[in-house]
């Protein structure tokens, strides 16, 4: 793993040089962790002298422990990180990103030359090594997991938030963390009956009941890594209308996992799924983009959508996961994190069969 690290931080004292700027500042929680092995807050500096991680004192201990061949930096009590950072910085700094007081401060009090390209480390991730596609593969296999214990638990009269409280104390159990989150969307999705109409819908006190439609959407991270997949199953017997929906969702996921391999551009994934929606009539219930990067984030570049010129690439991971959904009725989404290469790989593999509970 050392190895690993010392060559990411090669290549991108390698592009700062290229830039004419001679430090690289990280303080992404991502990006630290993709240089150190440590995942936690604060500023790394990387040069031709080796790595400095500046973090405080409560996780002096910690960093010191994960981190490989970094020396660990921490402040006294009560002064700021960002003060302790500023005595070891000379010359010019890329950064992939940084608050606006601690950049106004460089610039002016230390007269440093810094440029805010997070693009740069964006592109240095998005192309997967071989550890991170073991981990990312090893991450599927543990979420396929969590959706065979699901169908055990999904049931009449049980309760969305009983499913994700349950779900999410299996994963840990099977040695799963749940990633970070903001206010757009959370690590797990459990959504019943009309609830499955919402794209992200939030975990609700709604309780199953027979005839519904249930969809879970799960993502969650081994070993800094993430995988992502979504299944959606029914409770009973299924209608003919959400049959017709759901093998609709499912050519459409198969002909984009078709188109899915290094050299094509991102749109035209999205448009092999769009066409079969299309062709059904359904296309003004597709509203979202058919998937997105996987790795340290459950949303990094590349993103496939139908705006997406750029290529994919061999050693990217993304996600296939058209949908459509119904206001007030049902929704329909499957979703696999795929390995792109010659063809595309399914690193998620839980049947996608209809299945009725």
């Amino acid at each position: 793993m050392s190895s690993l690290l010392l060559k990411r931080r090669e290549k991108v004292l390698l592009k700062a040089e290229e830039l004419g700027l001679n430090q690289v500042l990280v303080s992404n929680v991502e990006n630290i962790y993709y240089f150190t092995g440590f995942w936690g807050g604060g500023y790394l500096l990387l040069s031709r002298d080796g790595a400095k991680l500046f973090t405080g004192l409560l996780e002096r201990f910690r960093a010191q422990e994960n981190s490989f061949e970094t020396e660990v930096v921490t402040p006294a009590l009560g002064v700021p990180i960002s003060s302790k950072l500023k005595e070891h910085v000379k010359g010019s700094l890329l950064a992939d990103e940084i608050p606006f007081t601690l950049k106004e401060s460089l610039e002016k009090s230390l007269d440093v030359s810094l440029k805010v390209h997070p693009k740069i480390f964006y592109s240095m991730r998005r192309v997967k090594d071989e550890n991170e596609i073991s981990l990312i593969r090893e991450a599927s296999k543990r979420v396929d997991m969590l959706y065979e214990f699901s169908t055990k638990v999904i049931r009449e009269g049980v309760s969305e938030r009983e499913i994700a409280s349950r779900v999410v104390g299996e994963a840990l159990s099977l040695g799963l963390d749940t990633p970070y989150v903001n206010t757009d969307f959370t690590p797990i999705i459990v959504a019943s009956g009309p609830n499955s109409s919402f794209p992200h819908a939030q975990v609700s006190d709604r309780r199953l009941r027979s005839g519904d439609v249930v969809k879970l959407d799960f993502f969650f991270r081994y070993k800094g890594y993430v995988s992502d997949e979504t299944r959606t199953f029914i409770l009973g017997s299924a209608s003919n209308d959400f049959r017709e929906a759901y093998e609709t969702v499912l050519h459409a996921q198969e002909e984009g996992l078709k188109a899915v391999k290094a050299g094509v551009k991102a749109s035209d994934v999205d448009l092999a799924c769009r066409k079969v929606i299309e062709e059904k009539g359904l296309q003004e219930y597709f509203v979202h983009g058919t998937g997105h990067g996987v790795g340290l984030e459950v949303h990094e570049p590349p993103t496939i959508s139908v705006n997406q010129s750029e290529l994919l690439e061999g050693g990217n991971v993304v996600t296939v996961e058209p949908g459509i959904y119904f206001p007030g009725k049902f929704g329909v989404r499957i979703e696999d994190t795929v390995y792109v290469g010659d063809s595309a790989v399914c690193l998620t593999s839980f049947t996608k069969e209809l299945v009725e509970l």
